[in-house]
């Protein structure tokens, strides 16, 4: 069975869509989302194989968010409007399918998908390991293209309404990896981990305040504030003093 989730803010085109594919005996439908977020957030939790997507979601939009992905879905879009055909394929979407969508069009459409997925199997790698030695950058994938962020130059990492964002003096570009990643892949040497949703590059601190009750700020040279607990206070002034 591949993976696939679909995403429409109009339940009637989401409730179509799943009979249709129904039929193949092919897809296994593992999420569904109304809008760009959730949409987003289905990916990257659940990384299915493919997603179907609508194009006019409320939410974040998909031509920003699926390029940032390290590793995207195959895409399959369905809209009403035939005006975003070439925008769709400029992200290397599979497919663009119209509304209503008839089931002898979306037969094409998976047919492209079992044979670009038989492909990808077949010239699957070995999972991704992180090495142990800590790394001088990391990719992000942005419009198609791998960027490489150079380490020195993180400021923080973060989670933020689910999803995971590095952030530089210049930019604050998303993720689809977790912190537990970022955590591993640039060792302790310069990076603490604040809390479960803050790493920040300890050679980026400008100013540590000292709150309440044994509580810290740390500020960084952004001007970000990033709240220190007590039991994370003591662990960071073995690291720097303070």
């Amino acid at each position: 069975m591949i993976t696939a989730i679909i995403a429409d803010d109009e339940t009637p085109s989401r409730e179509r869509l799943r009979e249709l594919l129904s039929r193949f005996n092919t897809f296994e439908i593992i999420g569904e989302a109304h809008d760009g977020n959730e949409a987003l957030q289905l990916i990257i939790t659940h990384k299915p194989a493919v997603a179907f997507l609508d194009i006019n979601m409320p939410g974040m939009s998909v031509f920003q968010s699926i390029p940032s992905l390290q590793n995207p879905p195959l895409v399959v879009f369905q809209t009403a409007y035939s005006e975003h055909a070439a925008d769709a394929f400029e992200i290397n979407a599979l497919d663009y399918l119209l509304k209503p969508i008839r089931f002898e069009r979306l037969e094409k459409a998976v047919a492209k998908i079992i044979d670009k997925q038989a492909a990808l199997n077949k010239g699957k790698q070995a999972p991704e390991e992180i090495s142990a030695k800590p790394a001088d950058h990391v990719s992000i994938s942005i419009g198609g293209k791998t960027r490489l962020i150079p380490v020195k130059d993180i400021i923080r990492i973060s989670m933020e309404d689910g999803f995971c964002y590095i952030h530089t003096l210049q930019e604050k570009l998303i993720s689809d990896r977790y912190l537990n990643f970022y955590e591993e892949k640039l060792g302790a040497a310069h990076f603490f981990r604040t809390s479960r949703t803050d790493i920040i590059n300890l050679n980026h601190i400008s100013v540590i305040h000292k709150e309440f009750q044994g509580m810290y700020a740390v500020e960084l040279n952004n001007g970000t504030h990033i709240d220190v607990s007590r039991r994370k206070a003591q662990q960071l002034r073995k690291i720097v003093d303070f």
